[in-house]
């Protein structure tokens, strides 16, 4: 994965690179000076000063759009994170409780058993009681 990122980044920099000397190229081609009119004023200048300008103004108009949409974003991310840490929570409290009730449940359904089990055993009893007329705990003759 680390292989792909520095790959990443190699390409990057001859991007950069590439980038730099197309520039450096377009300003020594463009020397010329020309005039700029801002409405109130006219100025003249190279043109490559003037291009780049205008670059570095679009540059940073698109950083503050950008980093505000971002801010934004990150803001909305930390409350979605916020809200299901929330949901994870109360869900968990639910499954908590539901859990007891089942235990709860299956305490008093093992109590029953062991209730109707003693019944059974003693209904056991009696009737071989009631059928043999002797005490069950005495060796039967069979």
């Amino acid at each position: 994965m680390s292989g792909a990122i520095i790959m990443k980044n190699q390409w990057r920099l001859v991007a950069g690179i590439i980038l730099i000397i197309i520039i450096v190229l377009f300003a020594v081609f463009n020397v010329d000076s020309v005039p700029v009119n801002f409405g109130f004023a006219v100025v003249d200048g190279p043109l490559i000063i003037v291009i780049l300008v205008s670059l570095l103004m679009g540059s940073l108009i698109t950083l503050l759009v950008a980093t505000g949409s971002a801010t934004k974003k990150n803001k909305e991310f930390k409350q979605m994170r916020a809200e299901i840490d929330t949901k994870g929570k109360e869900i968990q409290k639910a499954v908590d409780a539901t859990k007891v009730g089942y235990e709860q449940q299956l305490a008093e359904l093992r109590t029953e058993l062991t209730q109707k089990d003693s019944k059974i055993n003693s209904l056991e009893e009696e009737l071989i009681k009631k059928f043999t007329g002797a005490n069950p705990n005495q060796p039967s003759s069979i």
